[in-house]
């Protein structure tokens, strides 16, 4: 019986002690349990160019679509597709032999009116023939000069020459075929200016002028890029698309490919130049008492320090930094409302953006 008692006695005694224990207040864990978590992002240099890009193929700014000037059948072609002329070179001559005999014809015709006028003037100043015989003489005469003139022409339309410098294109024509007058026959084209005319919507007009550089890239060079200059914009714009054309000059060197019209070109304008500004992501910029700061983590990453700073353009989920800090700084980039000058933080991840600019 004595052993119960003290038994029931000593476990009295243990739960007693446990529920002073318990009941006593337990000191809280000061350092990490009261920092602010952020996340943290790094003030990188980037491109914030307002940039845009359209495709159009490239075509030579000068083209001549030579045609006959006189309906008959293709005697000889001296050139093919790919060959270079020049002004005045002969690309091939037509069937004339029946203007030529008209010619021989009009011509003893000017002959015979030549002398009948010579003859008819001295009789008239002789008082042995009329003023009206005179007058109708003059007429035959200067009526048979035409005719040889106008037989001359047709002979020379017979011979088609390239009327600028440049390479042969297009070729439409074979010996032995007949051609009536305005066929085209060939296609000669300019190479030394190639364009690229891309229509712009009049919202992306803005910030585009003559002069200005873009970059150009052609689909059979994926690897290279191109210059190009903005030549001209046109004044109005195009009534079926309701776009603006811009005529592009693709710049040419000796060190680039060959750049044939009707290759795929894609167009870069940049609206808005903006390379190579310190930027950090949007979130990261806060603001106080009306001015835009930033938390910049100290050097041990424990605290931040209130840094004003002014910014520029925001685009594509980045700010630009004008002032206030360097490329390499690290900032807060959650978290803001619950921070302040001094704030101890403890980074718990990197800021991350995904499917907007690098």
């Amino acid at each position: 019986m004595a052993h119960q008692k003290a038994f029931i006695l000593f476990t009295i005694s243990v739960l007693f002690l446990l529920f002073m224990v318990s009941c006593e207040p337990t000191e809280e864990t000061s350092g990490s349990g009261s920092a602010t978590s952020i996340t943290a992002a790094e003030a990188q240099v980037r491109d914030l160019t307002d940039a845009f890009t359209v495709s159009s193929e490239v075509i030579a700014y000068k083209r001549s679509y030579v045609a006959s000037r006189l309906s008959g059948l293709v005697e000889q072609v001296n050139v093919e597709e790919g060959e270079a002329v020049q002004a005045g070179d002969v690309m091939a001559s037509l069937d004339v032999r029946q203007q030529r005999a008209d010619l021989r014809r009009a011509e003893a015709a000017l002959r015979e009116s030549r002398d009948i006028f010579e003859r008819t003037q001295t009789l008239f100043e002789s008082e042995a023939a009329t003023r009206a015989e005179l007058l109708t003489a003059e007429r035959n005469f200067e009526q048979a000069e035409i005719d040889v003139e106008r037989l001359q022409l047709t002979i020379e339309f017979g011979t088609v020459r390239s009327p600028i410098d440049g390479v042969v294109t297009a070729r439409l024509i074979e010996p032995g075929n007949n051609v009536s007058v305005n066929e085209r026959m060939f296609t000669v084209t300019d190479m030394n200016l190639l364009v690229v005319r891309p229509g712009i919507s009049e919202m992306n007009l803005a910030g585009l002028e003559e002069g200005q550089n873009v970059d150009i890239h052609l689909d059979v060079y994926p690897d290279r890029t191109f210059s190009g200059t903005i030549r001209r914009i046109f004044p109005s714009v195009d009534a079926a698309s309701r776009l603006f054309t811009v005529e592009v000059e693709l710049l040419q060197g000796e060190d680039k490919p060959v750049v044939r019209p009707g290759y795929l070109a894609r167009v870069r304008f940049a609206a808005d130049e903006r390379r190579e500004v310190i930027s950090v992501p949007s979130e990261a910029v806060a603001e106080r008492n009306g001015d835009a700061v930033l938390f910049v983590l100290n050097e041990d990453e424990d605290s931040v320090i209130l840094t004003p700073v002014e910014i520029g353009v925001q685009r594509d989920g980045y700010a630009e930094i004008r002032k206030g800090i360097e490329a390499g700084t690290k900032v807060a980039a959650a978290n803001l409302d619950a921070l302040d000058d001094g704030t101890e933080v403890r980074v718990v991840g990197t800021f991350r953006r995904h499917g907007f600019r690098n």
